[in-house]
């Protein structure tokens, strides 16, 4: 992942549109719920708006685990690209992609068939997602969503 301004050898100086788009609404605190999901989220503005870190602590089906992504502009795939890692020593890169009221985090590129794709509200306050998988077909996914609320801006 590229952070830098590739054509002139040299780090940007003030953060892409896409990136304040998406840190202007999730900036903050929320609670995360779902199927067997219960903790809380973290998305802080670090480097002067060129970087959003997103922090996640909570239980999944009864095992503790934390979750860290940095989100960054990526001027080579002109998307927002996040380096993921979590406690079970999972790492992986993700696409994300704000559109209105529309959120998508895809594994890989942002034409993956696996991703999360979720809607705010109208306020800002609620996203609700489910993860969809390459093998879905009708598999009850609405039943495992998951809830992000706002606790704290």
């Amino acid at each position: 992942m590229a952070v830098s301004d590739n054509a002139g050898g040299h780090s940007p100086t003030k953060p892409h549109y896409k990136l304040v788009e998406l840190t202007e609404r999730l900036s903050g605190r929320w609670r995360v719920t779902g199927s067997g999901i219960d903790g809380k989220a973290e998305y802080k503005s670090l480097r002067g708006g060129l970087l959003l870190v997103m922090n996640v602590d909570f239980v999944v089906s009864g095992t503790e685990m934390k979750v860290i992504q940095h989100v960054a502009y990526d001027q080579d795939s002109d998307t927002l690209q996040a380096r993921y890692m979590d406690t079970m020593g999972d790492e992986s890169t993700y696409t994300w992609v704000l559109d209105g009221q529309k959120l998508r985090v895809s594994l890989g590129g942002k034409e993956s068939d696996t991703f999360f794709e979720a809607t705010f509200n109208d306020e800002d306050t609620e996203y609700i997602g489910t993860w969809h998988y390459p093998d879905d077909v009708d598999s009850g996914a609405a039943d495992e969503r998951i809830v992000y609320s706002r606790i704290q801006n």
